[in-house]
């Protein structure tokens, strides 16, 4: 069984390297690896030329004496280097292993053939080439998660922080191997930090005098002292119990009705259910009580609600980080800002236009 030759700008010891940084791709045990070295190395660098055969046919019995193996062992590496395509078995079977080299040149060999492996040279280097591609890019994301986050801490913004965090909670992107992932992770980061560099880089308000600005600050220590005192009146929600069930997603949905036990939901359902769905989804307990402080149960479980079902939502609207979306969609409303209620409408109406299948 002769072959096409390996490539002019790849010997035989070229090979063997490619095929160790692409075992894992190709899923070869590291005793199939160790064979087809040994294989590589027992051949003549003529054999891997275009037209020749290339081959051994030692016995089981050798092979095993020489890799330090059984010949069960051995049996069961050809085995799996036939199925995966690298080698072929020549000789008949039952019958021995043997062959003819003449003036350097095998003329004949009944044994285990290479060609299968020479002619997917080509193919197992582009695997090793975009092994290696993917590991620089891995590299380059790592680097640009982590500068994300220290643009982010030089904010010196605690919610800034907080969004951050809940994006990746342990903050460490040598943790991430799954490019896809590491993508997702780099997009929200940047969407935070864009989010608030805007909220830093809005100008503050000057005063004319020094008493206004000591009326200023006695009214602000005022506010402060009731958005931390007592919740934000909800009287102006304009989504019932009902409507927040409706709203939610399946995972949501099933706890709002564990929740309200058989009955139509209430209040209470949808909060108790928003808090759970809400520790499944990264949102930290301090920003989970912060927000309920600052804007009330029931709108902080609508914020929950409307980034979850987002969260599994395609298109301008959709959302791939849930807890960060959150983070920000509440911290709009902690500032009045006043974005839920938009959000609410927008998704009640995408529901009725899908049926109810986004």
């Amino acid at each position: 069984m002769t072959h096409n030759g390996l490539p002019a700008d790849m010997p035989s010891y070229r090979l063997k390297f490619f095929l160790q940084q692409a075992r894992i791709v190709l899923g070869l045990s590291s005793g199939a690896l160790r064979y087809l070295e040994f294989a590589i190395d027992n051949c003549q660098p003529s054999d891997f030329r275009e037209g020749r055969i290339c081959a051994i046919w030692y016995s089981l019995e050798r092979l095993a004496a020489l890799l330090g193996l059984s010949k069960r062992q051995i049996a069961r590496i050809e085995a799996e280097l036939v199925g995966a395509g690298l080698i072929k078995r020549t000789y008949p079977d039952r019958k021995s292993r043997s062959g003819d080299r003449v003036d350097g040149v095998i003329k004949r060999a009944a044994g285990i053939n290479l060609a299968p492996l020479i002619e997917k040279a080509e193919y197992i280097r582009l695997l090793v080439s975009r092994q290696m591609q993917a590991d620089e890019d891995r590299e380059r994301l790592r680097e640009h998660i982590q500068g994300l986050f220290l643009q982010i801490r030089d904010l010196d913004d605690a919610d800034a922080d907080e969004a951050a965090t809940c994006i990746l909670p342990r903050r460490r992107p040598n943790e991430l191997s799954d490019i896809k992932k590491m993508q997702e992770v780099a997009e929200a980061l940047e969407a935070v930090l864009a989010d608030f560099s805007t909220v830093a880089g809005q100008p503050e308000k000057t005063v004319e005098s020094d008493k206004n600005v000591r009326l200023n600050m006695n009214e602000e220590k005022k506010n402060k002292t009731r958005i931390a005192e007592k919740p934000r009146e909800e009287g102006r929600l304009n989504t019932s119990p009902a409507h927040a069930r409706l709203l939610a997603g399946p995972q949501l949905g099933e706890y709002i009705d564990l929740y309200a036990c058989g009955a139509p939901p209430d209040w209470q359902a949808v909060t108790r259910a928003a808090h759970d769905r809400a520790y499944e989804l990264g949102v930290s307990s301090r920003l989970w009580r912060e927000r309920c402080t600052q804007l009330g149960e029931a709108r902080t479980a609508l914020c929950l609600i409307v980034a979850d079902r987002n969260s599994q939502r395609d298109g301008p609207f959709g959302r791939k980080n849930a807890a960060a979306s959150f983070a920000g969609m509440a911290r709009k409303e902690a500032r009045q800002i006043a974005v839920l209620d938009g959000l609410v409408g927008e998704l009640t109406h995408a529901l009725l236009r899908s049926g109810g299948n986004l």
